[in-house]
């Protein structure tokens, strides 16, 4: 994932149906050393609000491989470029 944007960082979004399937699948991935974040879900990967599990594109195959070895429901994995922007304000 992330060859069709050459010199842009590309993240994958893992999407849910619920948030209890996101933090159980977090915490799962986080255990087997995936630098997972909990995230907001892009609306480039879908229109609902939700909770998403952010990783690196690098990642999202050993993510794939840990929800089927571990039986982690999700619906699918989205490869966006990098949504972070890092000059926003930070007030925390």
């Amino acid at each position: 994932m992330g060859e069709a944007n050459p010199g842009v960082r590309i993240d994958c979004y893992v999407l849910f149906e619920s948030h209890t399937d996101a933090m159980d699948m977090f915490a799962r991935v986080r255990s087997y050393g995936v630098d997972a974040r909990i995230s907001t879900t892009p609306r480039q990967a879908r229109s609902s609000c939700g909770v998403a599990l952010l990783v690196p594109s690098d990642q999202a195959t050993q993510v794939e491989r840990i929800a089927q070895e571990e039986s982690l429901a999700y619906e699918r994995i989205v490869a966006l470029p990098c949504q972070i922007n890092p000059k926003r304000d930070v007030y925390c």
